[in-house]
């Protein structure tokens, strides 16, 4: 792995950007705070919205942290003082640029020094409040989880010559782990997904008016009764229950438009409205939904082909709003002859493939199918979503190498023209799944921007998180990640702990490693966040290696003390313990 000074060089784009420096800048460049205190002002325009509000507020609170010096909100009914950071309004033109730019959209901003003043804005409902956190990053504020900020101590801030320009890479950037739900954290690092309770003081959210396996929901189970015809034929008859509906016909067709247009009146926020299959096989055989996917050469020709015709009715009362459906098991392969509406977002799911390999050099077969797949689909469509998986759904709590894997996808998806992630992980309440909180930092930075280093942002997690525990705590990861790169240790989202990523000799290293951290854990904080750390490799060792009621009963103890509710996918701390006693 890098060694620690390699955050550096990948962070050169911080660094190239922002050019901020404290007191050791030229003596001429503006003086933010001078021995904690300030003449400086924030300036917010009237009618300007809740989250720019809160983008100052963020200042205001984070200076004051680190200097002392607390700045005052002004608002732009008087003329703006030299000495001022001016939020929301577009600042002075750069007569110097180059070629014309991509658009700012909704949560990309600018923030240029125009002598001693700062302009941050972005035209859309997130953009300003964006170019506030990054302008405290700058500074170098760091929010490494909803509980541990890290605010470096600056009596006197010299601010140099800025010129920042941020777009993200995707429009859509969800880490779907329950350490990630916190509503300050997700707004701070620039995420917007649909499970955050992001409102309009954060500008919003990509938010969804239903979120997929939809079909019980537009076309209800209930209507079995009156309605088989709804349903499909499965073995020449017609079947209800938790199964797929019969696309073909257009009653159904009515039902889901109806419902798609009742579910967008009923959350007018939302962005976005799921159209899409229920999570299990039971497709329709009947003969018209047999030539409808013969026509278009796969299961899911017949799904978008149904999925359009929505989107097509939906737009008319909705204009701008998205239909969102699955390329999910039966439908991943893509189809032919057919391509996605513009107002349509294809979510591709690769679920059956390796997590432990970057999927491009990946022998594993699924993984080369999928591959084949991700580029099949982005030959016919530029609006691709993306649901990466990032956990082993059997075992929360087991350690997930995959590191390696997800930052090296996600630069593939942005290649491929991809528009939207989602990283699922272990949601339930409580979270507690494997790095939940690194993997939660890791991805917010890298799905704002791909090109940053994946393994810079590890040590810096780390050394912010653990403190003088971090050394041994990296040794761990890289150890488990050393086991992950060997090209023929394949890792699901259902396999079992096993030997090929945690022999005993790794057990007991692992052990040694985590006694060290625990010693040199230097608060009450550092020393919960290595205990629960230590809760992953407590997981394995108890499926791995039987033990007592005395060992278990001390882990269940933990487990709730962390707040940990489950330790697989539906399933609760109780019913697991009750399975491991039945064992």
């Amino acid at each position: 792995m890098k060694s620690p000074l390699s955050f550096l060089a990948a962070s050169a784009l911080l660094a190239a950007c922002f050019h901020f420096a404290d007191s050791a800048c030229a003596a001429d460049n503006p003086v933010l705070t001078r021995d904690g205190k300030s003449d400086y002002v924030i300036v917010v325009p009237r009618g300007a919205p809740p989250a720019t509000m809160r983008g100052a507020q963020e200042i205001v609170r984070h200076i004051k942290l680190m200097s002392g010096a607390e700045l005052k909100i002004v608002d732009d009914t008087t003329q703006t003082p030299a000495r001022a950071i001016v939020l929301g309004v577009e600042p002075p033109s750069d007569t110097h640029e180059a070629s014309p730019q991509s658009p700012l959209g909704a949560d990309g901003f600018v923030i240029r020094g125009v002598g001693e003043r700062v302009y941050i804005a972005g035209p859309g409902p997130r953009g300003t409040m964006y170019g506030c956190s990054a302008f405290l990053e700058s500074l170098g504020v760091r929010w490494f989880t909803p509980t541990v900020t890290s605010a470096p101590a600056k009596p006197t801030i010299t601010l140099a010559p800025i010129d920042v320009r941020e777009v993200p890479a995707f429009e859509y950037r969800e880490p779907f782990f329950a350490e990630a739900f916190e509503n300050d954290w997700a707004a701070r690092l620039r995420l917007n997904g649909n499970t955050p309770p992001l409102d309009e003081s954060t500008g919003g959210k990509v938010a969804y008016a239903e979120f997929v396996h939809t079909f019980d929901s537009l076309i209800p189970q209930n209507l079995f009764d009156t309605h088989p015809e709804y349903f499909p034929q499965i073995d020449g008859r017609r079947t209800g229950g938790y199964v797929q509906r019969c696309l073909s016909n257009p009653d159904v067709l009515t039902l889901a438009t109806a419902g798609v247009k009742r579910a967008f009146a009923a959350r007018p926020d939302a962005v976005i409205m799921s159209v899409s299959q229920n999570d299990c096989g039971s497709w329709c055989q009947c003969d018209q939904c047999k030539a409808i996917t013969e026509k278009y050469g796969a299961h899911s020709g017949l799904y978008l082909w149904f999925v359009n015709q929505v989107a097509e009715a939906v737009e008319k009362d909705h204009p701008g709003k998205l239909i969102d459906t699955l390329a999910y098991q039966f439908t991943e392969a893509p189809p032919s002859g057919i391509v996605p509406r513009h107002n349509v977002r294809v979510r591709l799911c690769p679920i059956a493939v390796c997590e432990a390999h970057p999927y491009e050099s990946c022998d594993f077969p699924a993984t080369r199918e999928y591959v084949a797949n991700l580029a099949a689909w982005s030959a016919i469509t530029s609006t691709l979503y993306i649901w990466h998986y990032n956990t082993d759904f059997a075992n929360y709590l087991m350690p997930f190498p995959d590191f390696d894997e997800f930052p090296a996808d996600l630069r593939l998806y942005r290649r491929s023209g991809v528009k939207g992630v989602f990283f699922q992980g272990a949601y339930a309440p409580g979270g507690g799944g494997s790095d939940a909180e690194l993997r939660s930092y890791v991805m917010a930075k890298i799905l704002w921007n791909p090109a940053l280093d994946a393994d810079a942002l590890v040590t810096e997690w780390m050394q912010g998180v653990y403190g003088p525990a971090w050394k041994p705590m990296r040794e761990w990861f890289d150890l488990l990640h050393q086991r992950a790169r060997v090209p023929q240790n394949h890792l699901r989202i259902y396999d079992p702990p096993s030997d090929a990523f945690f022999p005993p000799e790794v057990r007991a290293t692992g052990d040694r490693l985590f006694d060290q951290a625990a010693a040199l854990a230097a608060s009450d904080q550092q020393r919960r966040d290595v205990a629960k750390a230590r809760m992953w490799l407590r997981y394995v060792k108890l499926v791995m290696e039987p033990r007592d009621d005395t060992v278990l009963d001390a882990f269940l103890i933990d487990a709730r003390s962390f707040g940990i509710t489950s330790l697989n996918e539906g399933g609760t701390l109780e019913s697991w313990a009750g399975w491991y006693r039945s064992r």
